[in-house]
């Protein structure tokens, strides 16, 4: 057939023709276009949907929602309080608190106070003094966004804190000197564990 009579289809087909018996030198470079376009708009939709689940999870498992900050002790170490925040972007639910190797704690309270006051270390969550620093039942509470202890730090150290800042710190009481404490939480469905050292100096 005449080139100069062959239809623009023609010379299409036959650019696309040259092109699968050579991809290497498709000025693409890469056969990703190829492949959305043989999915089609449903396949092409679940497949970026699974890159942002992916992404997600990704972004979750190396960067963590809990951030310590906080982390005091009595002189003999048995007890102790660490505090927490929430740097991500939903709320977290503390699963479970241990001791040492795993060991159950006598007691475990989450203090929720304020960037003004701080927190207490003490044997005696129900004494009068403990009693401002509003002791509570680990699992009777979310740990909100935006509570991060460097950010609370940032306040302090500007001057803009108030009683209106929140802070969290997990106290913990036993028999025996605590050396780690390891935290279960879970955020946005995911179930994350983090362990604090306590080193003496």
């Amino acid at each position: 057939m005449d080139k100069d009579k062959e239809t623009p289809e023609i010379r299409r087909e036959d650019m696309r023709q040259e092109e699968l018996k050579s991809p290497s030198s498709s000025i693409h470079g890469s056969n990703f276009a190829d492949l959305v376009g043989g999915l089609g708009w449903k396949g092409a939709g679940i497949l970026i949907l699974l890159i942002i689940i992916g992404g997600t999870y990704l972004s979750l498992k190396f960067n963590p929602p809990l951030e310590t900050g906080t982390i005091a002790s009595s002189e003999d170490n048995k007890s102790v309080v660490v505090g927490i925040g929430n740097n991500g972007f939903r709320e977290i639910k503390i699963l479970n608190v241990s001791v040492n190797n795993n060991e159950k704690p006598l007691k475990t309270r989450l203090q929720v106070s304020n960037a003004l006051q701080g927190f207490i270390i003490t044997d005696d969550y129900n004494g009068e003094e403990a009693k401002k620093y509003g002791f509570i039942n680990i699992d009777g509470v979310s740990i909100k966004t935006g509570t991060s202890p460097s950010f609370n730090y940032e306040k302090l150290d500007d001057g803009t804190a108030s009683k209106e800042d929140k802070i969290y710190g997990i106290s913990v009481i036993h028999n025996e000197e605590i050396n780690n404490i390891h935290i279960q939480y879970t955020h946005f469905g995911m179930t994350f564990n983090d362990t604090v050292y306590f080193n003496k100096y």
